[in-house]
């Protein structure tokens, strides 16, 4: 029988919450890393240092992090460049990349680790920056893979963040990447130019609201996205206890689909309406 109006046409096929490829994605940025750590370096021993922001020098977590991005490009020329400080030449000449992480009250901070063992006394570092607290130290490859799993560990972004249409939360210099050492291992890694998307039109925000309502329908080996009609992860808090009771429930997320009657809980706000 032909699907009637609002229903789409199913056969057996598995249902469960869309997975971007994104910083910005609780569950995405597992995806961009699982691209980005197959071309990372061994950092272990090299300089780690962390750039904070002292709110009561700005009047809004948004202009503090305009400002701060550029200073930041300022200390890294002068170290470039050398700076004199207690009678000894320090010179930082080195790929290096940059994470930025922001607190749950929106402010944002900076981790930077430069591909050299050299030293750099921390408080030649904190009077360069002169915008709030630094930290520097050595690190390994464990906690530098740690840091790259979140831009904020309480999950929600900053209203101001989700305004923009685009920000940078990663970015490494020329020569930070190690080479693949293999045409084979080139063919299965997607390179660092891959892991960004076109610039979109519109903000962070509205596409985290998007995603939260999109699902993902697979049957065989066709995926579709579905449009919820309200964020995926409310209405499976809603609906799991009747699925479960369906025997319905395949674990991890997913959902089992067997006609078109599963799928209009999903896409409908009155599916009964549809009866």
């Amino acid at each position: 029988m032909p699907a009637g109006p609002g229903e789409v046409a199913i056969t057996q096929s598995v249902l469960r919450a869309f997975n971007p490829v994104s910083w910005f994605h609780q569950r995405g940025i597992h995806r961009v890393l699982a691209r980005l750590l197959p071309v990372l370096p061994d950092v272990s021993r090299c300089l780690f240092m962390t750039f904070t922001i002292n709110p009561e020098l700005f009047d809004s977590p948004k202009t503090a992090f305009s400002t701060a991005r550029s200073k930041l490009r300022r200390v890294f020329f002068r170290l470039r460049k050398g700076v004199m400080w207690e009678g000894k030449c320090y010179r930082v000449d080195a790929p290096y990349c940059v994470k930025v992480e922001f607190h749950q009250n929106g402010w944002a901070h900076f981790h930077v680790v430069f591909l050299t063992r050299s030293f750099v006394p921390g408080e030649l570092i904190t009077h360069l920056w002169d915008l709030g607290r630094t930290d520097v130290r050595r690190i390994n490859d464990r906690k530098f893979h740690y840091l790259l799993k979140y831009v904020t560990k309480g999950g929600d972004l900053p209203e101001w963040v989700r305004g923009f249409n685009r920000l940078r939360v990663w970015q490494a210099t020329k020569g930070f990447y190690r080479e693949i050492p293999t045409v084979e291992e080139a063919e299965k890694t997607p390179g660092p130019k891959r892991l960004f998307r076109k610039r979109s039109k519109c903000t962070l925000g509205e596409r985290l609201e998007r995603w939260s309502r999109t699902a993902v329908l697979k049957t065989g080996d066709e995926f579709r996205q579905i449009i919820c009609h309200a964020p995926f992860a409310d209405l499976f808090a809603d609906l799991i206890f009747s699925v479960a009771v369906d025997r319905r429930y395949l674990g991890n997320g997913q959902i089992l689909i067997n006609d078109t009657k599963d799928i209009l809980p999903w896409i409908l706000p009155n599916p009964l309406a549809m009866q």
